[in-house]
């Protein structure tokens, strides 16, 4: 088990819960793995009109097809990059009321000469020949039934700590939609601040900037066209 406060020189390049690493802890919350036997509970919550309209499928509901493949999609995450979203666990009774992490975005290098940059919320998506900055995405999703307690406040604050401290990042990113003003105001207590939009997925998103540590974000190469 492990607090947010850790000591700064542990951890270098390390991710979001490296193997071995077995969950992070708040005052209120505990955030672990997500496992398969979470399914239920994912599947509820992506199926909610007011969570789904914040998510990036359209703003549709998720169907439990949908939401199992997502869930085969974070687990596959941990394996291949050690990233990935947290169950987050609240500590009075055990149950389980969201999810927060750092997950894969990448965004072209170059400013684009007409409208936003665009960005992928997998490296796997973005073409090739393109010049990408890798930069990660602090997100966080919570049942509606729990809103308004700061527990997505506290969760996305602890996830920060953990990847300044530990994983040295030297920033995240939330994407935002611009009407979700509750999302905003999560960023915004956590120290996170407005720092333009980009497009992903044919939509705009504003971009919130949660400053970390000094560094430089990762270049990666253009892919190969052949």
């Amino acid at each position: 088990m492990h607090s947010c406060e850790r000591d700064p020189h542990e951890g270098v390049d390390r991710v979001t819960l490296p193997h071995g690493t077995d969950r992070l802890e708040s005052a209120r919350l505990v955030l672990r793995r997500i496992t398969p036997d979470d399914l239920p509970f994912y599947t509820r919550l992506h199926a909610l009109p007011e969570v789904a309209r914040h998510l990036y499928f359209g703003g549709r509901p998720r169907t439990p097809e949908e939401s199992a493949a997502w869930l085969q999609s974070v687990l596959a995450s941990y394996e291949q990059l050690a990233l990935g979203y947290l169950a987050v666990v609240r500590k009075a009774d055990g149950a389980l009321i969201g999810r927060c992490g750092i997950t894969d975005l990448v965004v072209e290098s170059a400013e684009p000469e007409h409208g936003l940059r665009k960005g992928w919320f997998a490296r796997a998506q973005a073409p090739a020949g393109v010049a990408l900055t890798f930069e990660c995405e602090l997100g966080y999703t919570f049942d509606p039934a729990v809103w308004g307690q700061g527990f997505a406040t506290e969760a996305a604050c602890c996830v920060r700590d953990y990847a300044r401290d530990v994983l040295r990042r030297p920033y995240a990113v939330s994407a935002i939609f611009p009407e979700n003003a509750r999302s905003r105001r999560v960023s915004e207590r956590g120290g996170a601040r407005f720092d333009g939009q980009m497009e992903v997925v044919g939509l705009t998103w504003d971009r919130y900037l949660w400053p970390l540590a000094t560094g430089r974000a990762t270049q990666l190469e253009p892919a190969s066209t052949k």
